[in-house]
């Protein structure tokens, strides 16, 4: 390991720990379907998470009553660990807890309407997310077409 990576490794040891601890847990119950090397990251394909933490970007495909995970999922948690990398030890509370609250939203909004709340990525930090992991959504059509399923 170079200086280099020993460092960054270091400035982002909050979301690692996190990051390393889902790996194990996902591995140990079988929801980790493999995992690649990539741009200086481990993706693992989740059945379960779309999640970036650190080194670790989980990623999953599919539609579930609250969320639909397309090809767009796994560049989106991409473009997370570029603000995990500028943010190091604040990532967690500038972007990580926005990023729950939304799911959060996310889950109460279906269960009270009965539909999918459109506007996940259409706010911080999703959109930016979004840009720097090089996503193109259209965020008003987004909103507005949202299926139920």
């Amino acid at each position: 390991m170079t200086l280099r990576a020993a460092l960054l490794a270091l400035w982002e040891a909050p979301q690692n720990l996190l990051g390393a601890a889902l790996y194990a847990a996902e591995r140990a119950v079988g929801f980790a379907e493999g995992a690649d090397r990539e741009n200086g990251r481990l993706f693992i394909k989740s059945q379960v998470s779309a999640v970036s933490l650190g080194y670790f970007v989980f990623w999953t495909e599919g539609t579930t009553r609250y969320f639909v995970h397309d090809a767009s999922t796994r560049l989106h948690e991409y473009g997370h660990t570029f603000q995990s990398r500028l943010l190091g030890p604040l990532y967690l509370p500038l972007v990580g807890v926005p990023s729950v609250l939304r799911v959060l939203y996310a889950l109460l909004y279906r269960e009270a309407t009965g539909r999918r709340w459109g506007g996940y990525f259409d706010g911080y930090p999703e959109r930016w997310a979004d840009r720097l992991g090089g996503v193109t959504r259209n965020y008003r059509d987004t909103l507005a077409t949202v299926s139920d399923t």
